[in-house]
């Protein structure tokens, strides 16, 4: 049984105007112990589908299970990792990594265990004192990886979490991330990656999920039958990512439509409307 299922699955957004359709009839299945990655063009509406699997909104239309039952509420089996780091910056790194657990009820012994465990896990030791204002981009993803996976959780959600960091950081994370989920002493069972980054989702994922411009669709599910450690310079990954790169513009394509014959310049017609998720704005 997939550890997560979604079945034609409709999103529709209110607006002053009338109504946003997001997302129409999506399905795709997320195995047990897969690294699954979802890419599509900006805007499509990828944030909104991370939460709608962890339940922080419901879709209009059609049904999320995990483990085979319906997601009705937010999962306690499931945990984010947020772009922007989400960190609360008048609590240290200790107290960051364990603001998870005290809506556990475990006890303060549990969760000191629990937080120094993930601490050194996630190479944060000899921080645990520190303000996240003190600490550099890529360390400060280090705390929300660790605080997301302190709860334990049997999936785990990744919006865009390296697209804020420089090229080293990000790709020393990315191994880190594979190594930790290819543990089996640690969480989680599943990652779920939503990336803008092609190269990103061929490198990491044992399947890519490729989305259409709104309203959302699934194009293709691209299986990466490569073996890791991936290089990034060989002609298979190159291959794959050419394909998912084709499938997203030949999308695009067809769907931009025909510009009147006496359209207003560009410089007054051009949109400012940057964000990937109509429902929060630019991320």
């Amino acid at each position: 049984m997939p550890i997560i299922e979604l079945r034609q699955v409709d999103k529709i957004f209110p607006t002053r105007h009338g109504t946003i359709t997001v997302m129409h009839d999506l399905s795709f299945d997320v195995a047990d112990s897969e690294f699954l990655a979802i890419t599509g063009p900006s805007g499509c509406g990828k944030s909104t589908l991370l939460r709608l699997i962890h339940g922080l909104e419901r879709p209009t239309n059609g049904s999320i299970l995990y483990r085979g039952a319906p997601v009705s509420g937010v999962c306690r089996r499931m945990s984010m990792v947020f772009q922007s780091f989400a960190l609360f910056p008048w609590l240290t790194v200790r107290e960051n990594v364990g603001f998870g657990l005290e809506a556990l009820h475990w006890t303060p012994d549990r969760i000191a265990e629990q937080v120094e465990r993930y601490i050194q896990v996630t190479g944060l030791g000899g921080f645990e004192d520190a303000y996240p204002r003190e600490l550099s981009g890529g360390m400060r993803q280090r705390v929300g990886l660790a605080r997301a996976l302190a709860v334990e959780p049997d999936v785990l959600l990744m919006d865009e979490p390296f697209s804020a960091l420089d090229p080293l950081t990000a790709e020393a994370l990315r191994e880190e991330v594979l190594q930790l989920w290819r543990d089996p002493a640690l969480p989680p069972e599943a990652v779920l990656l939503v990336t803008h980054n092609i190269e990103e989702a061929i490198l990491l994922a044992d399947r890519v999920v490729v989305l259409s411009g709104r309203p959302t669709r699934v194009l293709e599910t691209v299986e990466v039958p490569l073996p890791r450690p991936r290089n990034r310079k060989s002609p298979a990954v190159y291959d794959l990512m050419d394909r998912v790169y084709s499938l997203i513009t030949e999308d695009e394509s067809l769907a931009a439509p025909t510009p009147p014959a006496h359209s207003a310049p560009a410089e007054a017609t051009r949109s400012s409307d940057r964000s990937d998720d109509p429902s929060l704005g630019a991320q």
